[in-house]
Formats: structure tokens, sequence, C-alpha cells
């Protein structure tokens, strides 16, 4: 299997998600400081100038205030490190982004298949002969029930406590079907020798892939297929089984969609 990886893209997000927690924490900091003004300056002291009686005045407004912006900078800080940065995941050994989690589970495929990571319109998507395959990605743990095109996770006092660290399920089948438009609109770009389009006819899927192995899901007729880790291999063999590219579609297919990746190429070992 042949991997394009948007590697810049993926080191800046990650780095900008550092960035919010810092910013978030240093916030938080800062209305942690603020609440220390009573005791500082208690009440029945007269109000000084300057600075100093600005904080005497509207210490809990700034406090509150810290509370909720630094909740808020941490929150989307925890976004973006959840999604692009290495971690070690329940169950293994590896300090992996949910990119390389991805790869790795995909290990084994031939060089007609090609992973393109954060490098095309939609975030991760496998080709080859099953066509194409775009994964919307999720690496929670706890309990997600899915019934039909509707996808829920039960309360729990847990989820409370990790409320601001949490990627959360959202909706993959609405990702799913806003990903797979455009990949379809990319491959209506791709002439044949004629000029006539030799690719928009290929086949684009979608699965709602969860990587985290202390993941509970309860199935119930979802719309989209909805898979772990380790059950991505089998379900892409059996859809090859489906549908059966020929090769020279497969090398158009893989070619078009390379020119149009942004990566940067795998070091030399």
């Amino acid at each position: 299997m042949k991997v394009y990886r948007n590697l810049t893209q993926i080191k800046k997000k990650e780095s900008l998600g550092r960035r919010f927690s810092l910013a978030g924490l240093a916030v938080l900091l800062l209305g942690f400081l603020a609440s220390l003004v009573p005791t500082w300056y208690p009440p029945d002291q007269p109000i000084q100038p300057g600075l100093v009686g600005f904080l005497q005045l509207y210490w809990a407004w700034i406090s509150f205030t810290a509370l909720a912006v630094g909740f808020m900078l941490a929150s989307i800080g925890s976004y973006y490190i959840n999604r692009y940065a290495r971690r070690r995941w329940p169950g293994s050994r590896f300090f992996e982004r949910p990119d390389e989690v991805l790869e790795r589970n995909m290990k084994g495929f031939d060089d007609r298949y090609s992973f393109f990571a954060m490098s095309l319109p939609a975030n991760y998507v496998l080709t080859g002969p099953h066509g194409v395959t775009v994964f919307a990605v999720r690496s929670d743990k706890g309990r997600v029930i899915v019934e039909g095109d509707r996808w829920r996770e039960p309360f729990s006092f847990w989820r409370i406590f990790t409320v601001f660290s949490r990627e959360g399920v959202g909706n993959p089948s609405q990702d799913l079907e806003e990903q797979k438009q455009k990949i379809r609109q990319l491959l209506e770009q791709a002439p044949n020798g004629d000029g006539n389009n030799s690719l928009a006819a290929t086949p684009v899927d979608g699965a709602a892939v969860f990587l985290n192995q202390a993941i509970v899901l309860e199935l119930n007729n979802p719309t989209v297929p909805v898979l772990r880790g380790d059950e991505i291999k089998e379900h892409i063999r059996a859809r090859a089984k489906e549908v059966k590219l020929s090769n020279a579609t497969i090398r158009a297919l893989n070619d078009f969609l390379v020119k149009h990746a942004v990566y940067q190429p795998a070091p030399e070992a």
C-alpha cells in the first residue's frame, strides 16, 4: 500500500491544538489569580488607584470570564490534539496519531492500494480495486449507540469529567456524505484521452471507523458501515469482491488522485 500523507498540515494542526491548550491554561491561571484579589486587598480596604483598583472592583467578572474563556480554549486545543497528535492507545504499545493507527490496520494491502491522509478534500481516503473509501474517524472510548443514521452517547458521569478532552461522536453519517461528495466532485474533473470523463463512475463509499479498542458499539441497522480499526481490511476486501475495478482503472484512479494530492514524500530508508 502506498501512503500519501500531508505531514505539514498534520503538524500544523497539532501545533495549533497545543497553542490553544496552553492559552487556555494561561487564561485559567489569570482567572485564578483574579479570584485571590479579595485576599490580597480585603473589601474593607479603600479602593487603590490604577490597575489594582480596577481589579478590586471587577475581580469577580474577570475570574468568571477567564473560567469560561479558558475552558473554551482548552476544549478547542483538545479537539485538535485528539485528531492530530500522537498518544498511546488502549491495548497498544505504540504512540501513534490517528492516521498512523489507520495505516497500521491496513498493512498488508499491495501497491494497487493508496492511502491518502489529510492530502485530499476528504481527510482519510483509501483507493484500490474496491474504488474509493472515505473514512470518518473517531478516537474516543466509551459507549456509542447507532440507530439508522442517528448517533448518540448515553449519559455517564465519566463524560462530565472528560467533556473538554473528548472528541465526541458527532454524526459520522453526515460527515461521510459531505466528504464523499467532495471526492466525487474531484473525480468529475478527470478526463480520458478523448477529453471525456473516465473516473466519474468510480464507486465512492464510506465507513465510520472507531480506533479506540475501549469503544463499545451498539448497532441497530446503521446506514453506513461502522467498523473498529481491526475490521477495516476485512471490509475493504469484501468490497473489492463486489466492485472489481480493472487494473487500468485502478492505475488511472491512483495517478489522478496523487496528482491532486498535497503530500510530503516519505523519507528514504
